[in-house]
């Protein structure tokens, strides 16, 4: 998270930070219409406990970040416009974090779930699980460092569960562990959490629109609206 962080205040600072002249280089000459476009500039949509910036480059680049709370989300790409409206394109095209199956840990005693980072190993302390029972009870709870098990009398056997982490909105797909767990054995089942572009946004296809000096994106998770920054 820190790595995000560290990216979003880079674009927070250069919001804020004062227009440098430039040399006109061989790729600016030959995007005239980026050029002398209005949407080229910084925007500024810091709010209450919100900090958010935005670049857009002459040379149809762009680069977006966001810090709310626990959450770190920043985005980069390319943009073109279209009449009165900017498209844009993430570049790369971010690869969303996702929960897998990891293994059966035949460990008596151990915990029922379990969740670990797929880059260490480590326990992943981030997510919830929505556990389905064969007596019709659902049970969620968070998964700490030492994993969870449902209490005592709550669930005669398990069916189903669901992961979710969400403060980047990760839901898993329903998994059937009825097959993998024998009540009468014990142990655990392990899931992993694959960060992969963790905190990167998708904005291929989102719309902006500029009027007032305020620019509209259209398309994301949330109304995005910054105030465009005067060149210093």
């Amino acid at each position: 998270m820190r790595r995000h962080a560290i990216t979003l205040a880079l674009v927070v600072f250069a919001v804020s930070a004062p227009l440098q002249a430039e040399e006109p280089t061989e790729t600016q000459e030959a995007t005239d219409e980026a050029d002398t476009s209005e949407f080229v500039g910084r925007y500024n949509g810091n709010s209450f406990e919100t900090a958010m910036g935005m670049i857009i480059r002459e040379d149809g680049t762009f680069a977006w970040g966001v810090s709310v709370g626990a959450l770190d989300m920043r985005a980069q790409g390319s943009w073109r416009q279209d009449g009165d409206v900017i498209i844009l394109t993430s570049d790369p095209v971010p690869v969303e974090p996702e929960f897998g199956w990891s293994g059966y840990e035949n460990v008596p005693g151990g915990p029922l779930i379990k969740v670990v980072w797929a880059t260490n190993g480590e326990p992943f302390q981030y997510a919830s699980v929505k556990l389905t029972c064969r007596n019709g009870a659902e049970l969620y709870d968070q998964v700490y460092a030492e994993g969870w098990s449902p209490p005592e009398g709550e669930c005669d056997e398990p069916v189903t569960a669901v992961l979710t982490q969400s403060i980047h909105n990760v839901t898993s797909e329903t998994y059937d562990i009825a097959d993998r767990f024998n009540p009468g054995e014990g142990g655990t089942v392990r899931f992993e959490f694959r960060p992969n572009d963790m905190g990167v946004a998708d904005f291929s296809g989102l719309i902006g629109h500029l009027e007032d000096g305020v620019l509209s994106l259209h398309g994301a998770e949330w109304p995005l609206e910054l105030r465009k920054v005067a060149p210093q």
